[in-house]
């Protein structure tokens, strides 16, 4: 067994796969209000934490607006949060064992709430990216966190409930988390998504502090790998501030970006090597000598990026072009609920009597269908924003609710109970770097095509055209006349090279999906093999329900 083996530093998966079945004995028992008020409180934790991901979506551009940044700083408020949260989880259960699991909740919670204010009241773009970053990383940490103090207080009989129970927050980041974001930004401000972030954490801590403050596990002094850590934060800031600031700094005619590009990527290759080499590293690279496991977490990471990518691309677009409302743009996503959780309950049940790659390949092929059915909507067509798009979603959560079960037990497989902690690591890691790069990469995509659509249709226009000739009189017929003629007739070109573009950046994520739901069959058959007891199907169950997180 090797030493990364032995310390079993599993940010996610060792919390809970350790803790499944370690009672607290002699300690007091809950009553059935208490019993209660427990679970109400770490529901209302693990659901603020994911809200500051998917609600933030729909109402970034009130945020850029109100701070006096241009919209393209609004990649910069989602991206620096997933990066925090990335960062978290590699130390999430050095923490805890340092200071103690319910301690580190209590402080987590408080230190997010802190962060919530700091977003709320500033006016700087500086602050304000520094309060997203330790919303992120503090709430990060709560997430195995709360799972793990939840399930701890189940009798094992009702361990499968606990982890069902739990998981109903992991999906309302993309469901409900940007109507309900929308909401509260054109009735109350977008301020008051942060405000709000303020008593109900404290909330959420009291109760678990008030109920578990007997339940403080022993401290353990474990190995931390310090140097891993400094060289990979420094490798991912560096890499995303590039992607972040390119489109405006034109890439890499920008020397600051190719010194920031050169020094991400040094310490990048620095960080595997070192981790490569140290007994007790930060990440298990090893991992990836594991096919199904390469495959796997790849698969995760690059669809969950198109996934993303698009709902926000999507967001912002029918704001800033179409002129919705940010509860108007939100609600265009509110039929993913419809099937989303439904779809990942029956994953749940059914993946391990199939060959996981066949339902990633069904799933994949799905995604793409969906990709392509939505390119062929205009979305900007003010008859019918909602009815057009309405079944085409419905399908997009389908597509998302059997995403991260089949592909969780397609690397996972093979793997010991240890190395299955260290794989959901690792693989959940990727999943949220996925998330950080996925709004900047398709936003560039986008704003590209665009731009060679409306030089198309720019040129192509001609007074000798019979239909340019109908828009000019009709203009003229408007008494616009002269400029603001031309001023409208370029914003008419603009708005429509924009649609063309959006319809291009899907049929883009169509052909990456299909690409994926071939790469799949790389993989190593993962044969039908239903868990053998009600012990490890709890742990299997925890161990893909952590995946859904964000």
């Amino acid at each position: 067994m090797t030493s990364t083996d032995k310390n079993a530093r599993a940010a996610w998966a060792t919390l809970t796969h350790d803790s499944l079945n370690n009672g607290h004995v002699g300690k007091r028992t809950l009553t059935g209000v208490q019993f209660f008020f427990l679970n109400f409180g770490l529901l209302l934790g693990n659901v603020l934490v994911l809200f500051n991901t998917g609600a933030f979506a729909s109402v970034v551009l009130h945020a850029t607006g109100d701070l006096g940044v241009s919209p393209s700083h609004a990649s910069w408020m989602q991206t620096y949060y997933f990066i925090s949260l990335a960062l978290s989880l590699p130390v999430s259960s050095w923490l805890a064992n340092a200071v103690g699991e319910v301690r580190l909740y209590l402080w987590s919670m408080i230190a997010m709430t802190l962060a919530s204010l700091l977003c709320a009241m500033t006016g700087d773009l500086f602050w304000f990216l520094s309060g997203r970053a330790l919303q992120g990383f503090f709430g990060g940490l709560t997430i195995p966190l709360s799972q793990t103090l939840l399930m701890r207080e189940y009798p094992e009989s009702s361990k499968s409930f606990a982890v069902s129970l739990w998981s109903i927050a992991a999906l309302t980041p993309f469901t409900l988390g940007p109507a309900a974001g929308g909401w509260i930004a054109d009735h109350l401000g977008w301020r008051w998504l942060f405000y709000l972030n303020g008593p109900l954490p404290l909330l959420a801590a009291a109760l678990v502090w008030a109920l578990l403050f007997d339940r403080q596990s022993p401290q353990k002094k474990m190995p931390f790998d310090r140097v891993g850590f400094v060289l990979l934060t420094g490798a991912l800031v560096c890499l995303q501030t590039v992607l972040n600031q390119g489109q405006d700094a034109d890439w890499f005619n920008s020397n600051g970006l190719i010194a920031v590009a050169l020094a991400g990527l040094l310490m990048l290759a620095y960080f595997i090597v070192w981790e490569l080499a140290e007994p007790s590293p930060l990440l298990d690279l090893r991992l990836f000598a594991r096919r199904n496991f390469a495959i796997g977490s790849v698969m995760l990471s690059v669809s969950f990026m198109l996934m993303y990518g698009l709902l926000s691309v999507l967001l912002v677009r029918l704001q800033v072009v179409a002129g919705y409302t940010s509860f108007l743009a939100g609600s265009a996503l509110l039929p993913l609920v419809f099937l989303a959780k439904p779809v990942a309950s029956v994953m749940h049940r059914i993946v391990h009597r199939f060959d996981a790659r066949l339902l990633v390949s069904l799933n994949m092929l799905l995604f793409a269908l969906y990709c392509t059915w939505t390119s062929r909507y205009d979305f900007f067509g003010r008859g019918g924003w909602f009815t057009q798009t309405l079944w085409a979603q419905v399908l997009e959560g389908l597509c998302l609710g059997a995403l991260f079960v089949p592909l969780t037990t397609l690397f996972l497989s093979g793997l010991t109970p240890r190395r299955q902690a260290q794989a959901v690591e690792l693989g959940g890691m990727l999943r949220v770097l996925g998330g950080s790069v996925a709004s900047p990469l398709l936003s560039v995509f986008w704003e590209r095509r665009a731009a060679f659509h409306q030089s198309r249709l720019i040129e192509n226009f001609s007074l000798h055209d019979g239909g340019s000739g109908d828009i000019i009189a009709r203009l003229h017929a408007a008494g616009l006349h002269g400029q603001l003629a031309n001023a409208k007739l370029a914003g008419m070109a603009g708005q429509h090279a924009a649609i063309l573009g959006l319809d291009d950046t899907f049929r883009l994520t169509a052909w990456l999906f299909l690409g994926l739901a071939a790469v799949v069959w790389i993989a190593d058959p993962v044969k039908p093999k239903p868990p053998v007891t009600v012990k490890e199907d709890s742990r299997q169950a925890a161990l893909e329900e952590l995946m859904e997180e964000p």
